[in-house]
This record gives C-alpha cells, sequence and structure tokens, in this order.
C-alpha cells in the first residue's frame, strides 16, 4: 500500500484510497478533542451561514446541540464557542455539535465519496493511523491548507508538518510514500525535536499566537494524548463526524 499527500483539498474524493484530513490548526486538533471527550456527532458545514441553518434545523431534534467554528480564527456571532482546542478541554460538552470553520470543515467536505474519510492530527495521529491501516487501502492525506486573500486555497506549511508525522507513523508501518509524502516526511523530520516551535513559525502559527493562542499551538503539537478517531458519513443528505466503531480499530 502506498501513502501520498495532497497539499489542498482535491477537486474531486478519490474513490479508492482512505483519506486523513489534516487542519492541525486547529479544526481538526479541536476534533480529536471533542471526540477523545465523548462527543457522539458533528455535524459539518461548509461555511458560517451553513452552520446557523444546520444547527436551526436541528435543534428541535437535538437539546443542547453547540454550534462551534471560526472566521478569521475567531468565534463568529451567536456561535456558542471557537475553535480552540484547550477550551474543549475545559466545558461540558453535549451529546452532539455543529462545526464551521474557514479550512477544516470545506476540506473534509471535499473528500465525501472516498471509501473511509477521518479528521487527523497529532492529538490522535495513532489512533488515526491504524484505523486507515486497517481498513488495507492506500492513503491519501488531505491537507486543509489556506485561503488566500484571493480567494485562492493554497498549501500551509502548518498542515504539511502535521501530514509529515502521519507519513512518518505509516512508512514505519510499511506503506510505501509518494511525492509528496516525501516532502511532507522530509519537513516534519527536519522539526520533529521542537514540533510545537516549528509550528509556531508558520505564517498561520504565527498569527493565532499574535491573536493569543499560543497555548493552543503548543497543545496542537502534542502527540497521541487521546485514542480515539471519527469518520464521515451522510445522514439525512447531511455531512456528519461519528466515532469509528472498535471494530473498525
Amino acid at each position: 500500500m502506498r501513502v501520498d499527500v495532497a497539499l489542498v483539498p482535491p477537486a474531486s474524493a478519490p474513490l479508492d484510497a482512505t483519506c486523513l484530513v489534516v487542519d492541525v490548526l486547529r479544526a481538526t486538533s479541536v476534533m480529536a478533542v471533542l471526540f477523545g471527550r465523548g462527543l457522539r456527532a458533528a455535524w459539518l458545514a461548509g461555511s458560517i451561514e451553513e452552520g446557523r441553518a444546520v444547527r436551526a434545523a436541528l435543534g428541535e431534534r437535538s437539546r443542547g446541540l453547540m454550534l462551534c467554528g471560526e472566521e478569521h480564527a475567531l468565534a463568529p456571532a451567536g456561535f456558542d464557542y471557537g475553535n480552540s482546542p484547550l477550551e474543549f478541554e475545559r466545558v461540558a460538552l453535549p451529546a452532539e455539535a455543529v462545526l464551521a470553520t474557514t479550512n477544516g470543515t470545506p476540506a473534509l467536505l471535499a473528500c465525501a465519496g472516498a471509501p473511509l474519510v477521518m479528521p487527523a492530527a497529532p492529538l490522535n495521529a495513532d489512533a488515526a493511523v491504524h484505523t486507515a491501516l486497517n481498513a488495507g487501502r492506500d492513503v491519501l492525506i488531505v491537507c486543509a491548507g489556506l485561503v488566500t486573500e484571493a480567494g485562492v486555497r493554497a498549501p500551509g506549511d502548518d498542515d504539511t508538518l502535521a501530514a509529515g508525522l502521519l507519513v512518518a507513523r505509516l512508512v514505519r508501518m510499511g506503506l510505501q510514500a509518494g511525492d509528496e509524502a516525501t516532502l511532507a516526511l522530509e519537513r516534519y523530520e527536519a522539526a520533529r525535536g521542537d514540533l510545537a516551535a516549528a509550528l509556531r513559525a508558520t505564517h498561520h502559527g504565527a498569527r493565532i499566537t499574535e491573536l493569543g493562542f499560543g497555548a493552543d499551538v503548543d497543545r496542537c503539537a502534542q502527540t497521541d494524548v487521546y485514542d480515539t478517531v471519527a469518520t464521515l458519513r451522510v445522514e439525512d443528505g447531511r455531512a456528519v463526524l461519528r466515532p469509528a466503531s472498535e471494530r473498525s480499530r
């Protein structure tokens, strides 16, 4: 089997590969925390307005449904919470949430249609790579990237570093690395002595730190804190993440 990396989300979902989606700062790190702490469902929205609409549609049947996400790294008006993994480690969680972020949720939605799609981060790296390996398919690690001022999605150095960590784990398990996976692996190997410092030095990491979320960046660099992974599915026409069954691990 092979592992490769897409530095930005693909135009169409691969039909023959497991997708590990990475938005390390901070959406997929938040997802690792939420499901690690027992969340049962995360309904995904591709935009802030869609997030509000999804909560309005689901709110009557799900008491306590929380709306979470970010726009320009901050919680949008009317959202219950932002996109901070440390915050979600402190607050009481309901059973379900709606998530809407600039990069992470659109990247997951771009992969819908692949046979298996999971958000991944250093925080749950071991769980993610073992679940991907057990699926028995090639693995594509999809980086969320960044939306530029021109509205174009471009690679993000932070996601490339996190993808490299996942590549390192999968190569150690016997997968062959493609060209972009090798690039990500080399960048991670150069930074693995202090991944937190490397993440803070990226464009996105520096911006989040300036906004007062430097501790979040440090938390996102920690590995294997949570032994839980979620999988993407479609229910009643809506994309939702639910915990992977123990059987799939």
